[in-house]
C-alpha cells in the first residue's frame, strides 16, 4: 500500500508538471516584461516589483497596466492581496485615485504587511466552507464584495489553491458574475491549474445563461490568465 501510494503522489506531480507545460509559454516572459516596463515608465512609476515564486509574473503585470492605461475603470475588485495590489495602488494614485479598490485577503498578517504598502483598505475575510456547483471548498465568508457596486474590473488571485485539498477553492469567485459592470474585465490567474480552468468553464456558462454578451482569451507565459471581457472593455481580448 506504501508503495501504491507513493507512485500516486508522484503521477500527481508528473501530471501537474505536463498540463503546465502545455499551458505555459516562458519565453514570453521577457517580451511582457519589456512592455510592462515601457507602461511603467509611462505611469511614471518605479520597477521595484518581484515576479517570482507565487507572485504575479509579468504577463499579469503586463495585462493590469495595459488595461488602466487603456481603460478608465472606476470599481475594481481583487482577490488576493499580493504584488498586484501595490500596482493597483500606485496607477491609481498617478490617475487621481479615481478608481475605487477593493482588496479582499484571508490571512490577517499578510493583509496587515501589504496594507503598509498600499492606500486601498484591505479587507480580511475568514475561508468558510461553501458548496459551489457540487464542489465543496473553503472560500471568503459573505460580505467579501460589495454587492451595491458593479464591478468594472475583477481579478481573481486568492484563496490558496496550490495543493491537491484547496485546488478548487477559487471556483467560489464565481459569486460574483451578476455583479459585473456593464463595461467589464475579468482576469483568473494561474488558469493554467485545473481547478482555475474549471472556475473558466463555469464563469463562461453562468455568462451565457445571463445573456451577457462577452469576449475572451487567454495570456501564455510563466503563468496563464485567462481573461473574461464585455461591453467597452471587449477590445481586452486583444492584448
Amino acid at each position: 500500500m506504501a508503495l501504491l501510494k507513493k507512485l500516486g503522489e508522484k503521477w500527481t506531480v508528473l501530471n501537474t508538471v505536463l498540463w503546465r507545460y502545455y499551458r505555459t509559454t516562458p519565453a514570453m516572459e521577457t517580451i511582457y516584461r519589456d512592455l510592462f516596463l515601457r507602461d511603467l515608465k509611462k505611469f511614471q512609476i518605479e520597477d521595484h516589483f518581484y515576479p517570482v515564486g507565487g507572485a504575479a509574473n509579468h504577463g499579469l503585470f503586463y495585462l493590469i497596466a495595459r488595461c488602466f492605461g487603456e481603460f478608465d475603470i472606476r470599481h475594481v475588485l481583487e482577490l488576493g492581496a499580493g504584488q498586484t495590489s501595490i500596482l493597483l495602488s500606485q496607477i491609481n494614485a498617478v490617475k487621481g485615485d479615481k478608481t475605487t479598490i477593493r482588496t479582499v485577503e484571508h490571512d490577517p498578517a499578510w493583509a496587515g504587511h501589504v496594507q503598509q504598502k498600499v492606500s486601498q483598505g484591505i479587507h480580511v475575510a475568514k475561508l468558510v466552507a461553501k458548496t459551489i456547483e457540487g464542489q465543496t471548498i473553503s472560500h471568503y465568508q459573505a460580505g467579501y464584495f460589495d454587492e451595491t457596486l458593479k464591478y468594472d474590473f475583477v481579478l481573481i488571485d486568492g484563496p490558496p489553491a496550490y495543493s491537491h485539498d484547496t485546488r478548487m477553492n477559487r471556483v467560489g469567485a464565481l459569486e460574483i458574475h451578476d455583479h459585473l459592470a456593464d463595461d467589464f474585465i475579468v482576469i483568473i490567474d494561474d488558469a493554467e491549474r485545473p481547478g482555475e480552468d474549471a472556475l473558466v468553464g463555469m464563469l463562461r456558462r453562468a455568462l451565457k445563461r445571463r445573456g451577457v454578451a462577452f469576449q475572451e482569451t487567454a495570456l501564455l507565459a510563466g503563468k496563464r490568465q485567462h481573461v473574461f471581457c464585455g461591453g467597452a472593455y471587449a477590445r481586452a481580448a486583444y492584448f
